[in-house]
């Protein structure tokens, strides 16, 4: 019999930030302000902690960019069902999501192959976005 996971206050009240942030990708800090200005102030280390659950619990969407820029998270309705693509602007630093039937099955070749899995979460393409674009 599997339990239910663990729920504190904090915990809710971090998936509920997320939750109000309308899909936005969020970084610790930001999530910290966002708590805060709401009135419920989480320790930096217990919200590190709170998002590595949520994470692993399927909740949230951790996104790694690059090694030296911090790691942003999403809520995860679990309404989506195909596989999303990333993209960041290189101007104003939005990450975006997108399908690609192309990349689906560049990724679907590699594992009948047996090259390899791509890791989506991680897969990042870099550009300029349409709002940059002159």
């Amino acid at each position: 019999m599997s339990r239910a996971p663990y729920q504190t206050k904090q915990k809710a009240a971090v998936l509920e930030c997320l939750h109000k942030s309308g899909g936005a990708h969020l970084t610790i800090p930001q999530i910290s302000e966002r708590l805060k200005a709401a009135g419920t102030a989480v320790s930096m280390p217990t919200l590190y902690r709170c998002m590595d659950t949520l994470v692993a619990e399927g909740r949230a969407r951790k996104y790694v960019l690059n090694g030296n820029a911090a790691s942003c998270y999403q809520y995860n309705s679990g309404a989506e069902k195909e596989e999303l693509f990333h993209f960041r602007c290189e101007k104003c630093g939005r990450l975006l999501h997108f399908q690609s039937e192309e990349l689906r099955q560049l990724n679907v070749r590699m594992k009948q192959r047996k090259s390899g899995k791509i890791d989506l979460e991680q897969t990042v393409f870099y550009g300029i976005c349409d709002t940059c674009e002159p």
